[in-house]
């Protein structure tokens, strides 16, 4: 069922939140933070892990299949993105990049995939998943938050990719599975 098989709980779970209703059995409080628990804090607290697990869910799966469209050995996970000339521990630990954040010397991205946009060049993945009905963004359309974090993302790794000579491209995704223009294409 390549990951799609859903357990009977799973699939309960699923119907009530179709429906509007709150799955049965949720624990009263969050278990790493102690707030009350509810769907959208399982969905939105990054101590709990629901977080973590959806992004490397993600990341695994996007490894996958391109592994399946190239092979798996052109495929990597937690790439390393270097910034500048590898000289930042000398000039006190950091680098920055054009929009003058400070980075350290390196990050990771989630996937690297050799020969996915050109043959001769390795693309650089990175995976956002946001809830995007969180009330924190207000009245923000999906689509337009989707945009704002892939812009982010770029901003933040694109030229440090391009400078060795590889692609960057964001993955954003909300929680429920819809894509930003730059996923969308790579999918």
């Amino acid at each position: 069922f390549s990951g799609t098989a859903l357990s009977l709980q799973e699939w309960h779970d699923n119907l009530s939140l179709r429906y509007g209703k709150t799955p049965r059995g949720l624990p009263r409080k969050c278990d790493r933070c102690g707030a009350g628990f509810t769907v959208e804090h399982g969905l939105s607290c990054k101590k709990g892990g629901l977080v973590s697990i959806r992004h490397d869910d993600v990341r695994d799966e996007w490894a996958h299949l391109c592994g399946l469209a190239l092979t798996s050995s052109c495929v990597t996970t937690e790439p390393l993105i270097h910034y500048g000339d590898g000289m930042g521990a000398s000039l006190g630990g950091t680098t920055g990049n054009r929009n003058g954040n400070t980075l350290g010397e390196e990050a990771r991205g989630g996937v690297s995939a050799h020969g996915f946009w050109q043959k001769v060049r390795s693309t650089i993945f990175d995976v956002r998943i946001t809830d995007t009905d969180s009330k924190s963004y207000g009245n923000t359309a999906s689509d337009k938050l989707l945009e704002q974090f892939a812009q982010l993302k770029r901003d933040k790794y694109e030229e440090a990719c391009l400078e060795p000579r590889k692609d960057f491209t964001p993955l954003c995704y909300s929680v429920d599975g819809m894509a930003c223009k730059a996923a969308r294409a790579a999918e």
